[in-house]
């Protein structure tokens, strides 16, 4: 299992990280929005674990925004408020579940291991002669397999469950290099390559760069 974990209170996420690994349970970690945003798009976790109260971002907003661009993952939010409205509302925004702090370890696992059971298939996704399996982590452009490296896939993927938004380069960079920002032409040469596999045997282009900002996947040219 594969769940990634947003919380930035640090010890309690040292404890739930180290919790699941113990019993082989994979664990990304995301200690504030921006982080949970790049990693929510990146690849995809059978659960997410969210903390409503974060410094720069609130769970309620960040779990309706993914739910509305398409992200399958089922969510678990973490919270100090015990209200019935609040917990209605989490529910209403998609949350799958309502953890309250604080809790027992094993309560989480039990709660995680329900919520991926039941997490939906993704869907297909299609964008004009494009269609997206998330599931398989293939694309085909008119039926045709297009040849993807993981790179590939990750940009690709990213873009278009945000398209027809644009995407900042530095966004894009971090989400490839956490930990160690590439030179200025590595995210440019990943492009390049993309753009022969996706555009050019094809009489319509889907991806565009706006110079200065970022990058944008859409069917119709980005502004």
């Amino acid at each position: 299992m594969l769940v990634l974990l947003v919380e930035d209170n640090q010890l309690l996420a040292k404890n739930i990280i180290q919790y699941l690994e113990l019993i082989d349970i994979e664990c990304d970690y995301a200690g504030s929005m921006t982080l949970a945003e790049e990693q929510v798009y990146s690849r995809p976790y059978d659960a997410i674990i969210l903390d409503l109260n974060l410094p720069d971002g609130d769970g309620v907003h960040a779990c309706k925004r993914w739910k509305e661009q398409r992200v399958v993952s089922p969510v678990i939010m973490l919270t100090a408020r015990s209200g019935l409205q609040d917990k209605l509302l989490g529910f209403e925004v998609g949350a799958d579940d309502y953890l309250i702090k604080p809790f027992a370890m094993p309560e989480l696992v039990a709660r995680l291991r329900v919520v991926a059971e039941r997490r939906p298939a993704p869907k297909v996704l299609r964008l004009g002669e494009l269609e997206f399996d998330f599931a398989g982590h293939t694309v085909h452009r008119l039926g045709k397999e297009l040849a993807l490296s993981r790179t590939g896939w990750q940009i690709l993927s990213l873009l278009a469950r945000r398209s027809p938004e644009i995407v900042e380069r530095e966004e894009i960079e971090r989400m490839l290099w956490p930990d160690s920002p590439p030179d200025s032409d590595s995210l440019r040469s990943h492009m390049h390559l993309l753009r022969k596999i996706v555009d050019k045997p094809f009489d319509q282009q889907y991806l565009h760069t706006i110079r200065g900002v970022g990058l944008c996947l859409k069917v119709s040219p980005c502004r």
